[in-house]
């Protein structure tokens, strides 16, 4: 499960391997119904983007498409495919949804906005506990983890090594 230029993420990971980056963020959305939060608020978080950059220039959307799945490549291909999809679909409900006007925008902040509030509500009520807080991992690591795990089969050895991985978190965490 390992991407082109993983090692090139590395810096930006809490664990020191893909499994156990993954096993942070498990143990930080180990609650179903937190999960299911952060898995339906990712759609409306890319749509917000692509609604507020198309609105400026088209182009700016298709940059921010185009560069957060060369990121998502690096983690793993499959993955990076099915953003890419994920993206296509966004992208076209955002150019007949979007006009380049301020008004947009809007919509877009509110949409992002809306999609932050469903995270955060996941994180407190359901996981109890607050968000990590790490950009890298808001922004990347979360979804890619969430993402891969809706498309892959979790009976294969790197799924072993990730929970092996979160109860490590668990017990540094809980201390």
């Amino acid at each position: 499960m390992s991407g082109i230029g993983l090692s090139s993420l590395a810096p930006f990971f809490k664990g020191n391997s893909l499994e156990s980056e993954f096993g942070f963020v498990n143990y930080y959305h180990s609650h179903r119904i937190n999960r299911l939060l952060h898995t339906c608020a990712i759609p409306l978080l890319i749509f917000g983007i692509l609604t507020m950059t198309y609105s400026i220039d088209y182009r700016l959307a298709l940059f921010f498409y185009i560069f957060y799945c060369g990121i998502v490549f690096l983690f793993d291909s499959k993955t990076a495919i099915s953003y890419m999809i994920l993206f296509g679909i966004l992208f076209n409900l955002t150019m007949n949804f979007s006009s380049q006007s301020t008004k947009s925008i809007l919509y877009g902040f509110l949409i992002f906005f809306y999609g932050l509030i469903m995270q955060g509500f996941g994180h407190y009520k359901f996981q109890q506990s607050p968000p990590a807080f790490r950009l890298f991992e808001a922004i990347f690591t979360t979804p890619i983890f969430l993402m891969m795990y809706i498309i892959t089969d979790h009976n294969k050895p790197f799924w072993n090594n990730v929970q092996k991985e979160t109860n490590k978190w668990k017990q540094i965490l809980n201390k």
